[in-house]
């Protein structure tokens, strides 16, 4: 295995408890191999209800599966099967002779269910990603081959392993690879028709420490990135192949090399007045981008529209508790609008159950929200994901549930909270009533595009046809049929009266409004899961210091 520092090998040692090379039979050089992606359950952001008005059927394909299919040798025949919109026919198994699969924690029973079947018909498994890299023990169980860590600099060796018959059970790959090394994603082999947007990432890693995150566990505390050459490359790729709607830089923390972004984003815009303007960008980034002014207006300039902000909480005792220092060097809704006012929508997201945190905490999270003017507000539970400098906390304090099943900030904390759960999780079901009630959210969305001062941003040119028929989609759905359709009509002639002459506004006034399809109706599902999960907790915990730590 290739070292880029010294040429030397990378050590890949066996697990005590891992099946020797010898059980695995080479499977040749000319495979066929099946990468599936798993199915997410329903979520905040998956706007499921979106999804029943437009002719896509998710939002963004799996960009991992897509990289390592660029990373294999070129006499392998490869398909990628989406769960999200494709069924799993045991004929695609046959086919197969490597299973491919990479998931997020939120996927694992999507997951677990694919490395069930595959097996079951005797096809050889491989899973790696998010999930494989912080269980790879319970994987071991189920997959023939795991990788924990990224693939770019050992893949080759790997590939050539399975080919000979040598390879082994588990991979653990300790170093971060050279983000230049990274190919272009096979995006051929995308249904893109199926997606809303097209990811690209641009950096791997986040500078900070925030105590419940697993990037800086997962990708490293030190950003890597690829050079403007291999994202304009990779974008020439999509150019080439149709693509002109949304492209998400899905980098967790877009600025964390700001010079290096700032790089980007010149290099980006050049290349928008090159090609007309073909698409728009949206990212996700630090609070500190409020402090990089130039770095704002490059970004503007290269048609990002909107950025995603990890705000957490008003409460300065939960940012240092959970050190997330950055957040705490100027005051957070000056930031805010200063970057909508530079010309970037802000989405932010949004934490209770820290341990300073008591009952007043929900209250001041919805006045928050509503003074930022932050339509797409995703408020959850805190959870301490494997890996983080918080689940070793827990773990250390006894508090820590084992064999907890959470897969989303909706699901019960995965450790004991200092704040009563019912207590949580009652202030979090009505924290999102009084956030997505169809009334209060299209009244703070068009608040937040109020705020927001595009700079002559350019939204994607979709066909006549496909806008008319997103139309009259949402137009039935949301208009006629829905139970907030006074509130619908309401938004929309005020959303066409207000920003006639501005395109970038009544583009975002749109997809805002429809968005509401989803929340409104997730809102109260969750809503009401939440209400079910302390009925439950309260039949079998009467005493409310059980379901709490003291």
């Amino acid at each position: 295995m290739y070292r880029p520092e010294t040429g030397s090998a990378l050590p890949f040692p066996m697990l005590p408890d891992e099946r020797p090379s010898s059980s695995f039979p080479p499977l040749g050089s000319n495979i066929n191999v099946l990468m599936v992606w798993p199915r997410f359950p329903p979520s905040f952001w998956g706007f499921e209800g979106v999804m029943e008005m437009i002719p896509e059927k998710a939002v963004s394909p799996p960009l991992g599966l897509i990289t390592v299919a660029a990373l294999c040798p070129t006499t392998w025949n490869i398909r990628l099967l989406d769960h999200a919109f494709e069924e799993l026919r045991d004929a695609d198994l046959e086919w197969a002779d490597l299973v491919m699969v990479s998931a997020m924690h939120a996927q694992r029973y999507d997951a677990l269910e694919v490395l069930s079947r595959a097996r079951s018909l005797g096809r050889r498994t491989f899973v790696g990603g998010p999930w494989a890299s912080t269980e790879p023990d319970l994987l071991l169980l189920e997959a023939d081959h795991v990788l924990v860590g990224e693939a770019e600099a050992v893949f080759a060796d790997i590939a050539a392993a399975l080919e000979q018959g040598t390879a082994r059970s588990l991979y653990r790959v300790s170093e971060k690879p050279d983000m230049t090394r990274s190919p272009v994603p096979r995006f051929d082999l995308l249904r893109r028709d199926k997606y809303q947007s097209m990811p690209v990432q641009f950096s791997r890693g986040c500078p900070f420490q925030c105590e419940f995150c697993d990037i800086i566990t997962i990708y490293g505390r030190r950003p890597r990135t690829k050079t403007s050459a291999q994202i304009l490359t990779e974008l020439d790729t999509l150019h080439r192949l149709g693509w002109r709607n949304e492209v998400f830089i899905v980098d967790d923390n877009f600025i964390g090399n700001y010079r290096q972004a700032l790089t980007l984003a010149h290099d980006l815009a050049a290349w928008q007045q090159c090609h007309g303007f073909p698409v728009s960008f949206y990212t996700e980034a630090s609070i500190d981008l409020a402090d990089r002014p130039d770095l704002l207006t490059a970004m503007v300039e290269a048609n990002f529209m909107y950025v995603f902000i990890g705000i957490e909480t008003p409460s300065a005792d939960a940012l240092r508790e959970s050190r997330k220092f950055q957040n705490l060097r100027r005051d957070n809704l000056q930031q805010i609008r200063i970057i909508q006012e530079a010309g970037l929508w802000v989405l932010g997201g949004f934490i209770v159950g820290f341990d300073s945190d008591d009952e007043t905490i929900f209250d001041r999270q919805l006045e928050f929200i509503e003074r930022a003017g932050i339509a797409w507000a995703m408020a959850g539970v805190l959870q301490a994901p494997p890996t983080t400098a918080l689940y070793d906390r827990m773990k250390r304090e006894g508090r820590l549930i084992e064999d907890s099943q959470a897969t989303s900030n909706f699901s019960l904390p995965n450790f004991r909270t200092v704040l009563p759960v019912p207590v949580l999780l009652r202030g979090l079901s009505r924290l999102l009533a009084q956030l997505y009630g169809a009334g209060p959210f299209l009244q703070r969305a068009f608040r937040s595009i109020q705020v927001w001062n595009p700079r002559d941003q350019r939204p994607p040119r979709l066909p006549m046809a496909y806008n008319l028929r997103v139309l009259f989609a949402s137009l039935w759905r949301q208009g006629v049929r829905s139970d907030y359709r006074r509130d619908y009509w309401k938004f929309l002639w005020l959303m066409v009266w207000t920003w006639t002459r501005q395109p970038a506004k009544i583009w975002l006034g749109f997809m805002v409004l429809m968005s509401a399809h989803h929340f409104v109706n997730y809102a109260r599902h969750v809503a009401n899961e939440l209400e079910r999960e302390c009925q439950d907790l309260e039949q079998s915990f009467p005493q409310p210091e059980i379901c709490n730590f003291e």
